[in-house]
C-alpha cells in the first residue's frame, strides 16, 4: 500500500473506525506479507518501519514462553494489541518532531494495557465508542472487545471517561479497591501518588461508586453521584466521603436552556432555586427568616463559590458544605 493510504488506515485503526478487513490488511503489512504494492516506500524503508515497530511492540511483552502460551490461548487479542503497538510507535515518531512523545502499549494476559509515558493527557478510543483521556504516568488496562456481560477496564493513575451510553452492559472502572459503573457518562477518576486516597467527580449523567475485597465481593457502602458531586475513598481506613467539585459547572440540562442568573429584587430562596438548576446542587436555608431576604444582583458569567460568597454577603449570611448539600446560615435580613 502506499504511504499515504497506511497512514489513513493506520489512524483509522487507531481510532476505532477499521473494518475486519482493513485490520487484516494493516497485519498484513506488519508481517511484511504485502498484499499490494508498495510503489511511495522504498524498499529499505519498508522493511526498517516494520523491524522498528516489532522492535517496539516485542518491548513491551513479556518473556517468550509466556507470549507464546498467551498468542495460543488469544491470538485475535494478541495480534491486535501488537498491531496498536506498533501503530502507535509509527504516529508516535512523525509527531516527534512536535515534541510530542508516545503511549506504550503491551499485552498481557489479562488483555491490552497502555501506559501514558508522555507530559501530556493521551486519548484512548476503546472498542464500544468510549473516550478515554489518559493522564501523564497513568495506565490503563481493558479488553479489545467487550465480550463479557458488563464492560471492565482497570486503571493506575488519572483519567478522565466519556462513556458510550450501554444500558444492557454496564462500563465498570477499577481503581485499586474503589469501583465505579456507569450506563453511560462521564466522569474523572484520580488516584494521589504517594497516597492511599482515590478520588471520582462526576461531570454528567449518575455513577455508582463501591468499594470491593480482595475476593472480588461488592460492598454495601456505596454511593450514587449525579454531576458536581465526588467521592474521595482512603483505602487505609475503607471510608468513603462524599462531597462537591472544587469548581462545579452548569449541568447538561442548565446548557440547553439557559437560566438567567441576573436578579433584581429577587428573594433568597429564587436565586438558590436558580443556582440548582444550573448546578444540579442542593441548597439548604437554615434559618426561615432568610429566605424571603431580598438580593438585586447580575451573577453571570461567576463561579458557583463566588456567586454564594456575593449572595451571602449582600444578606450578612454564611454558607457551609456539608457532604453534597450546601447549607446556608445566617440571622435573617
Amino acid at each position: 500500500m502506499t504511504r499515504k493510504e497506511f497512514n489513513d488506515l493506520s489512524k483509522r485503526y487507531l481510532d476505532g473506525q477499521a473494518t475486519l478487513e482493513e485490520e487484516r490488511l494493516l497485519q498484513q503489512w506488519m508481517e511484511g506479507q504485502r498484499p499490494e504494492p508498495e510503489p511511495e516506500w522504498g524498499e529499505y524503508e519498508a522493511k526498517l518501519i516494520r523491524k522498528r515497530m516489532w522492535k517496539n511492540v516485542l518491548a513491551g511483552i513479556p518473556r517468550a514462553g509466556r507470549v507464546k502460551r498467551l498468542w495460543a490461548i488469544v491470538p485475535g487479542m494478541a495480534a491486535a494489541a501488537c498491531l496498536l503497538a506498533g501503530l502507535w510507535w509509527y504516529h508516535g515518531e512523525k509527531e516527534g518532531a512536535k515534541g510530542q512523545a508516545d503511549t506504550v502499549a503491551s499485552v498481557t494476559h489479562q488483555g491490552i494495557e497502555v501506559a501514558n509515558t508522555t507530559s501530556s493527557e493521551q486519548p484512548i478510543k476503546l472498542s464500544d465508542g468510549t473516550l478515554v483521556r489518559l493522564k501523564p504516568g497513568s495506565r490503563l488496562r481493558y479488553e479489545k472487545s467487550f465480550n463479557g456481560q458488563r464492560r471492565e477496564v482497570f486503571l493506575q493513575g488519572e483519567a478522565f471517561f466519556q462513556v458510550k451510553r450501554n444500558p444492557l452492559k454496564p462500563f465498570v472502572v477499577h481503581a485499586g479497591e474503589l469501583v465505579t459503573e456507569v450506563l453511560g457518562t462521564s466522569f474523572l477518576i484520580r488516584q494521589r501518588p504517594g497516597s492511599n486516597t482515590t478520588e471520582v467527580a462526576v461531570a454528567s449523567g449518575k455513577v455508582s461508586v463501591y468499594t470491593q475485597n480482595t475476593g472480588g465481593d461488592r460492598q454495601r457502602n456505596g454511593v450514587i453521584l449525579t454531576p458536581n458531586q465526588q467521592v474521595s475513598y482512603d483505602a487505609a481506613t475503607r471510608n468513603i466521603i462524599t462531597g462537591i467539585v472544587p469548581q462545579p459547572v452548569p449541568i447538561a440540562s442548565a446548557k440547553a436552556a439557559p437560566v438567567s442568573l441576573n436578579f433584581q429584587v429577587a428573594s433568597l430562596q429564587t436565586v438558590l432555586d436558580a443556582l440548582t438548576q444550573v448546578y444540579g446542587i442542593e441548597f439548604v436555608v437554615a434559618n426561615p427568616k432568610l429566605k424571603d431576604c431580598s438580593i438585586t444582583a447580575d451573577l453571570s458569567g461567576l463561579s458557583m463559590f463566588t456567586q454564594l460568597e456575593l449572595v451571602c454577603k449582600s444578606i450578612d449570611a454564611a454558607y457551609e458544605k456539608r457532604g453534597t448539600v450546601v447549607f446556608i446560615e445566617g440571622d435573617g435580613c
